[in-house]
């Protein structure tokens, strides 16, 4: 009779853990979600010696690993900026980035890292005279 119950347990047994695994599995969070990143910034933006107040919203993009950053400088430019994510790492692809009250459109690409609340973003901004500009940001989520 004991041998007859084991023999019934341990089916039962690897599938409560099957079904444990499984469960485990699909509820955890994609280390690529950009909610890691979402929330606001303050911190300063740096542009060779000049530094200034700078402002970042993120906010979630169209897919799980996309965000859009906006800015806002102590001096009043302000300007959006898409990027996506992977763990804690940030990627921003080359793209068009224009900035009206500079009335000047950029080529902007970089990459930036997001340790606890600490985001650093470095990115090369090209302009068509052609100037090549290199800006670091460095902030903390509020």
């Amino acid at each position: 009779m004991k041998n007859h119950k084991i023999k019934l347990l341990v089916p039962v047994l690897v599938l409560i853990a099957v079904a444990l695994i499984t469960l485990s599995t699909s509820c955890s969070k994609s280390s690529s979600s950009s909610t890691n990143f979402t929330g606001t910034y303050i911190g300063t933006l740096s542009v060779g010696y000049v530094n200034e107040s700078d402002t970042i919203v993120i906010t979630p993009g169209s897919t799980s690993s996309s965000v859009v950053m906006t800015s806002r400088t102590s001096h009043g430019s302000t300007y959006s900026i898409n990027g996506t994510v992977n763990g804690n790492s940030l990627t921003v692809p080359s793209q068009s980035v224009n900035v009206t009250s500079l009335s000047t459109t950029y080529t902007v690409s970089g990459t930036g890292t997001l340790k606890n609340s600490a985001l650093t973003i470095n990115e090369v901004w090209v302009s068509s005279s052609p100037a090549t500009y290199y800006f670091s940001f460095s902030g903390t989520k509020q």
